[in-house]
């Protein structure tokens, strides 16, 4: 009897000191995960709102000692039918436009008639303002209501304004912002749309000054759209304000164009549905946010915050978050929570997943494969990886870094080719043949004549696809 109860004993601690080397093995933190799960990929939100927040994993596992990455597409969208029941807001449109000498002769021309193609689009309920800028800002239009004699007097006043001087761009934020921010009335819609066609040359012309005022818009929880025209302005600022200001960013090859551009804008601004929108992350013990479509990150206590801006009637939003997830253990990892409120002021809804989304760290290369979602990782490949790369190739091109620039391109290939040789993704293999394409074009922008012009044109170019590509469904 003594015999058998030592067997039993044994027999138990060999059980113990395999579940706890099996714990080992999988990481402290990860007591009874099993190494591999089936996992899920789409997540959701209840809503009973006018508003979805869904989510689409591209993979459900990571390979033990790789780099750990893994996207989420975060789909955020007016229910379906708002835009036939959404009642059009009234709405505040302010316009900031650049009057320097650099804007004489068709881009003048052409801004002055674009505003007046605004004009008469406005509403009775609608409110306009003009501030325009060079060596200083001014109100051409002062924000008032709309009717048949204002249009007639602002017309008359557009038909005025003169190009002349520098580039105050500062000067023009500051007053147009406040005019905004003085007026404010609740239950309207503000938007603020900057134009630009050079380099802030005075007043504040630094990066960060401008941005911060950019800034404003996001806390007041209203868009500062940005338009870049012609080849003389800085594109990397344009789109660093209007991010900062969660609005749009547009380049303009033709000043022609403006009118399309103000069009959509204010089509989107008294359509909206949800203002303010906030994406907070929570990620989970070891996960990291490395990116979310180059919206700016914002760290708050334990929570990551990027603002994408508004929501209008029938809008669908689609961006990918990356994730640097542990890679050092086998295992399953909560990537932590994630939510989405919109909103004025303190009257805000709040979205949040009702399942945490996870992800196993697993040790071969067939059960890494097996976990890959196709059509989703085609996806962040085609949308988010490529355009990512594509921008940072953009800003080599303009300053200049051939090599570096093309050296890019070839690292994406290299990485995209060896994962799409298991996965056999037909659209990943023809956005490797686009990737190509791109090399060509770096490579013919440093060479022969006028190579400036074609780097700056490259550079505009490939910036303006690129942010559109992987934010879709921004714009109107």
């Amino acid at each position: 009897m003594h015999a058998r109860r030592s067997h039993y004993l044994i027999a138990a601690a060999l059980l113990v000191v395999t579940a706890l080397a099996g714990v080992a093995a999988r990481g402290v933190n990860h007591i009874g995960v099993p190494p591999v799960s089936p996992g899920k990929t789409t997540f959701s939100a209840p809503s009973g709102g006018p508003v979805s927040f869904n989510g689409t994993l591209d993979r459900r596992a990571v390979l033990l000692g790789r780099d750990g990455t893994a996207r989420i597409e975060l789909t955020v969208a007016a229910a379906p039918g708002e835009e036939a029941r959404a009642p059009r807001r009234p709405t505040d449109l302010v316009i900031i436009l650049d009057r320097s000498g650099s804007m004489s002769g068709d881009k003048i021309t052409h801004a002055r008639a674009a505003v007046r193609e605004i004009l008469a689009q406005l509403g009775a309920d609608d409110r306009f303002a003009l501030v325009t800028y060079s060596d200083a800002a001014s109100v051409a239009v002062p924000l008032a209501p709309v009717d048949d004699r204002q249009r007639s007097a602002w017309s008359a006043a557009v038909a005025e304004i003169q190009p002349d001087g520098s580039t105050n761009m500062s000067a023009g934020l500051d007053l147009g912002l406040d005019l905004v921010e003085h007026a404010r009335r609740d239950g309207r819609v503000p938007h603020v749309i900057l134009i630009s066609d050079g380099l802030a040359n005075e007043g504040d012309a630094s990066p960060q000054g401008l941005t911060r005022r950019a800034g404003r818009a996001a806390r007041g929880e209203f868009m500062l759209s940005t338009v870049g025209v012609g080849a003389d302005f800085n594109e990397y600022l344009m789109t660093a304000l209007a991010d900062a200001g969660t609005g749009n960013y547009y380049y303009v090859q033709d000043s022609g164009d403006l009118g399309a551009v103000f069009a959509r804008e204010f089509d989107a601004a008294r359509s909206t549905v949800a203002s303010g929108l906030a994406v907070q992350i929570e990620p989970g013990p070891g996960v990291r946010v490395v990116d979310a479509a180059g919206y700016p990150l914002e760290a708050d206590g334990t929570r990551v915050v990027f603002r994408p801006g508004s929501l209008f009637a029938g809008q669908a939003r689609r961006i990918w978050v990356t994730l640097a997830v542990p890679q050092q253990a086998v295992g399953e990892y909560d990537l932590g929570r994630f939510s989405l409120s919109y909103g004025e002021g303190r009257e805000r809804t709040v979205l949040s997943f009702a399942e945490t989304p996870r992800i196993a760290c697993v040790r071969s290369e067939a059960e890494f494969f097996s976990g890959i979602d196709v059509p989703a990782w085609s996806r962040a490949v085609v949308v988010d990886a490529y355009n990512e790369m594509q921008e940072a190739v953009a800003h080599d091109v303009k300053e200049g870094r051939r090599d570096e620039a093309l050296r890019k391109v070839q690292r994406f290939k290299d990485e995209t080719a060896g994962l799409n040789a298991h996965i056999q993704s037909a659209p990943v293999a023809a956005e490797l043949q686009q990737a190509d394409q791109l090399a060509a074009g770096v490579a013919g922008a440093f060479e022969g004549d006028n190579q400036p012009v074609r780097q700056n044109a490259l550079s505009k170019s490939s910036t303006a696809a690129a942010v559109d590509a992987r934010r879709a469904g921004a714009k109107k």
